[in-house]
């Protein structure tokens, strides 16, 4: 039985190079992990191991069918700090302040 993590890297490993993502059945997922269940916690564990490269991995409610996907972090990038620049956009840059200590 292979960990959420094994598991994500082999996917990323498998499936990185295609840029249209994959989409993978119940079966799929059960012969490729050697799982027979799949807990929400497994599935939210595999997505933020991928999220870490950039990559996603979701499922349907009844977990029948799973995607996976590369997440759209190159357009944020190209847009840069755009976003501040529009005054009705509730989206804010985090700015640390800096501690003076005497």
């Amino acid at each position: 039985m292979k960990s959420a993590k094994e598991f994500a890297i082999w996917l990323h490993e498998r499936f990185g190079d295609v840029k249209n993502g994959v989409y993978l059945t119940k079966t799929d997922i059960a012969l490729l992990s050697g799982r027979q269940r799949f807990t929400h916690e497994f599935i939210t564990d595999i997505h933020y191991e991928l999220a870490l490269s950039g990559m996603g991995f979701v499922t349907d409610t009844h977990r029948e069918k799973f995607y996976l996907f590369h997440l759209p972090t190159e357009y944020w990038q190209i847009q840069g700090d755009r976003y501040q620049e529009d005054s009705q956009s509730n989206v804010r840059t985090i700015v640390q302040s800096k501690r003076h200590t005497s």
